[in-house]
C-alpha cells in the first residue's frame, strides 16, 4: 500500500514573523512520534523556526535526540493532587506559555484544558481539531481556527492539515516519519547484543500493547518465533516496563525457550535502536510499530478493532494485517461488549507466516546466493 506524503507550500508572505511554534500533543508516545512530519515540514520551509512540544510527562523522551526541537514541555495528564495545587500548576504552565510569545500553536488533541491555554495565548494564532465531541461554542471560540478530524485519512494526514490552517498548504512529496537515535544508545545496544551472543540476523517480536483488546494469542506468537528460528534468525521478545507486559512476554518465552527475552529491559529509545538493527519487526498497534516505520525496518503489524486507515504504520515498508468486512466475530470474544468483540483471533499464525515469507523473500534469496545456492 503506497502512502501519500507531503511537503509544504508557503501561502503566507515571507516577511511575517513566522518564528515560534508550539505543537501540543497530549496523548501517548506513538502520537508524539507521529508529529515529526509536521516538524520536518515547518523546518523545511522556515529553517530558523523555533519549535516546542507540549506533551504528557514521559512521552517526550522518544524525541529527546531531535535537534529540530528547542524545548519539550511536559505536564501531568491528571495530577493526583488537591484542586488548589492543580490550579497552581496550571497557572505556572499558562504563564510559561504566555511568556514564550509563540507566533503559532497547533492543538492536536481535544482535552478541555486546552481551551484555557488557547484563550491565555490570545496573541498567538492557534489551530485546533474540529471534533464532534467538541461542538460547543466555548471550544470553537478558544482558538483562531479549526481543522477537520482524520475521517478515513491517516492521523499524519490530519496533522498536516493543521499546517494548512496556519497558512501552509501541504502537497504530495516525500515527507516521512523521522526518529533520531543517539550514538551512545546505538553503541549501548550493540554491546547488549554482543553480550547476548547475537551474532547473526535477528527479528523483533513486540507482542504487547497498552490496550488488552489489541492483543494476539501468545501461542501464535510462539509459532511465529519458532518459524523465524527455523529460517536461521535469532528472535528477540520485547515489551514496555509494565509488569503485565513483562509477564505476558514471559509466557511466550515459556512456550519458546530458545528466544531471547528483553521484555521490560530497554528504554523506548533503546527499543528503537534494537528495531533499527533488526531484519524484521512483528507487532501490534502500538508505539513500537510506529518506531519500526520511522526507522524504516520491514514490519508486519496486526490490527483488530483499531481503524488501520487512521493508525497504520506510516511506511511503504510495512505490511498490515487488518480485519475485513468478511471477518466474523470469534466464539470466545464475540459476545463481549465494545472493542473486545473485534479481537485478533481471526488472524492465524499461518496467515502471518505467509506474509513473513513475502517480506523476507529478498533476504532469503540473498542468503541462498551467498551460500552457493541458485
Amino acid at each position: 500500500m503506497k502512502l501519500c506524503s507531503y511537503t509544504v507550500k508557503v501561502l503566507l508572505p515571507m516577511n511575517l514573523p513566522v518564528k515560534k511554534y508550539l505543537i501540543t500533543i497530549l496523548r501517548f508516545h506513538g502520537d508524539v512520534l507521529l508529529v515529526t512530519p509536521i516538524i520536518g515540514a515547518i523546518k523545511k520551509t522556515f529553517p530558523e523556526a523555533q519549535i516546542d512540544l507540549l506533551v504528557y510527562k514521559g512521552t517526550g523522551d522518544i524525541l529527546k535526540f531531535d535537534r529540530r526541537l528547542k524545548d519539550i514541555i511536559e505536564i501531568e495528564p491528571t495530577p493526583k493532587i488537591n484542586i488548589f495545587s492543580k490550579i497552581k500548576k496550571e497557572l505556572i504552565l499558562w504563564r510559561t506559555l504566555k511568556k514564550n510569545n509563540y507566533n503559532y500553536a497547533l492543538f492536536l488533541t481535544t482535552q478541555w484544558r486546552l481551551t484555557f491555554i488557547g484563550r491565555i495565548m490570545s496573541d498567538t494564532f492557534s489551530a485546533a481539531v474540529s471534533d464532534k465531541k467538541r461542538e460547543h461554542s466555548f471550544w470553537r471560540n478558544s482558538f483562531s481556527t479549526l481543522f477537520p478530524e482524520a475521517g478515513v485519512n491517516h492521523i499524519i494526514e490530519r496533522n498536516l492539515q493543521a499546517l494548512g490552517a496556519l497558512g501552509i498548504e501541504t502537497i504530495e512529496s516525500d515527507k516521512k516519519l523521522s526518529l533520531t537515535i543517539g550514538v551512545e544508545v546505538m553503541n549501548s545496544i550493540s554491546k547488549l547484543l554482543e553480550s547476548l551472543v547475537v551474532n547473526k540476523r535477528y527479528c523483533i517480536i513486540h507482542a504487547c500493547s497498552r490496550r488488552k483488546y489489541k492483543l494476539w494469542s501468545q501461542s501464535k506468537f510462539s509459532d511465529i518465533a519458532s518459524y523465524l528460528r527455523s529460517k536461521g534468525f535469532e528472535v528477540i521478545l520485547t515489551s514496555g516496563p509494565n509488569k503485565q507486559e513483562i509477564k505476558y512476554v514471559e509466557k511466550i518465552q515459556n512456550l519458546s525457550p530458545q528466544v531471547i527475552n528483553l521484555g521490560g529491559r530497554t528504554s523506548l529509545i533503546e527499543l528503537a535502536a534494537l528495531i533499527k538493527g533488526s531484519s524484521l519487526y512483528i507487532g501490534l498497534d502500538s508505539v513500537a510499530s510506529h518506531i519500526a516505520a520511522a526507522v524504516n525496518t520491514p514490519s508486519i503489524v496486526l490490527f483488530g478493532p483499531t481503524n488501520h486507515l487512521n493508525w497504520r504504520p506510516w511506511s511503504d515498508n510495512s505490511e498490515v494485517i487488518f480485519r475485513s468486512c468478511n471477518e466474523v466475530d470469534c466464539e470466545i470474544h464475540g459476545m463481549k461488549e465494545g472493542k473486545f468483540r473485534k479481537c485478533l483471533c481471526y488472524i492465524s499464525s499461518e496467515r502471518v507466516i505467509e506474509v513473513i515469507d513475502k517480506v523476507l523473500e529478498p533476504v532469503f534469496i540473498k542468503r541462498d546466493k551467498a551460500n552457493g545456492g541458485t
